[in-house]
Parts: structure tokens; sequence; C-alpha cells
């Protein structure tokens, strides 16, 4: 099964509270790579979090973009029934360099926050200095276009909603390679992307797809948070 790409989604997160340091030491524990989430704070300092709104894992109402790292530093993240535990928000920084040193791959999904911040983009492409074995994704094309221009060597992923936005691939030629939902593993949805030599990442695998027996050679990874099925 193993001849595409395994990102676990937000670390193993299907047995760990998301985006945490045990999701993803669970995840590189199975030799897989790691999907996370990068958000920036008012003063810019990068974070692992997945959600604008602090909401629904710390109980705090604030958006992340409105709240200095100082203020975060302390704040704990943990699910609604506690079956996770309770965590601190990792900074960016930390988990690029631990994956860095463990030679671990990495799938780096952008949120609005970054595109919120004036130097945004110039903040994560400084991040990105030194590393390798990583790619860029985003379901806003205006902040990875921006990514893109600051650093041309980066492979940027975008991430797709809806089927109607193949319509629009051939605007963004400088997209390297498209992020799908399970659900359009049908050749009508992947052979026109295929056709622009652009590889697919499916997200929101669970493992026991039918597809799994036989994907389509379009694609080139998957991301779930489940990879002890599929690794």
């Amino acid at each position: 099964m193993c001849r595409v790409e395994i990102y676990a989604h937000r670390g193993a997160s299907g047995v760990a509270l998301e985006n945490t340091w045990k999701a993803f030491n669970m995840a590189h524990q199975l030799g897989v790579g790691i999907e996370l989430d990068i958000q920036l704070t008012q003063d810019g300092i990068a974070i692992v979090y997945h959600d604008e709104q602090l909401k629904r894992l710390t109980g705090t109402k604030a958006n992340i973009s409105d709240v200095p790292f100082q203020v975060l530093e302390p704040v704990k993240v943990r699910k609604l029934f506690k079956r996770f535990g309770s965590h601190q928000i990792p900074l960016a920084s930390d988990v690029f360099d631990w994956a860095f040193a463990k030679k671990i791959p990495l799938n780096i999904e952008l949120k609005s926050s970054i595109a919120l911040h004036p130097s945004g983009p110039e903040i994560i492409t400084n991040l990105l200095d030194g590393m390798e074995n990583f790619h860029l994704s985003s379901f806003d094309i205006g902040l990875l276009e921006k990514m893109k221009s600051l650093r041309p060597d980066i492979e940027v992923a975008w991430i797709m909603k809806k089927a109607k936005q193949l319509n629009e691939l051939e605007d963004y030629g400088w997209v390297d390679s498209i992020h799908f939902h399970k659900k359009f593993h049908r050749a009508k949805w992947l052979e026109p992307i295929a056709a622009l030599d652009k590889p697919i990442r499916l997200y929101g695998v669970i493992g026991n797809e039918r597809f799994l027996r036989s994907l389509h050679p379009s694609v080139k990874g998957l991301i779930t948070d489940y990879p002890s099925r599929i690794a």
C-alpha cells in the first residue's frame, strides 16, 4: 500500500489530541509524515494550532490573530471530555527543528492568520530557512501565491474544497500539487489534474476506503487521522 506518501493529519489525531507533541511523536513512531497547521499570533509568533478561534480547544473566546504569544504561552489545549488530556500549544519553530533532525516529511498547512498579519508570509519564509523535505498547503490561493513569490523553490499545494475550482487551475500554473478530499477519487476529477502534471494528495482518509486498493496513478499521498491503518 505504501507506494504513496502517508501524512498523519494534525499528527496521529485519531488517537491523540490534534497538533500536540503526543500526536506528532505517535506519528513519528509509525514512520510517516506529519500534516500540521500553522497560525500567527498578534505579535508574529508562529504556533501549531488549527482553528482561527481558540474556543474549541481552550475555552477562550478570542482569535489567535488578536492575541499576543505571551498570553497564549501558558494556555492548555484539551478536548471537552478530556480523553486526550491537556497539552501546551507547540511553537512552530520547535516542531520544525524536531522534524528536520528526525528527517520527518512535513505537510505545513498555512492558515488565515498568516495572511492577516502584515509580515506573515515573510515570517514563515524565515522560519523555513534550512528546512528540507516539506511542502506548504493552504485553501488560500492568494497566500500560496505570495509564498511562491518569496520562495519559488518550495512546493505549494492548493487545498481544493469544490470540484468547480478545477476550472481555475489553468490560471494557476505555478501551483505544484493539489490536495483534494477523498470523495473526489474519481477519474473525471483526477484526470484533468493529471493532464496538467500536478500530483494529488487525498485528505479525509480513514483507512477502510475501497479505493485504497486501486489508487489512481496521479495520487501521490494520503492524509489521514489514522496512519497506523495505512502505513
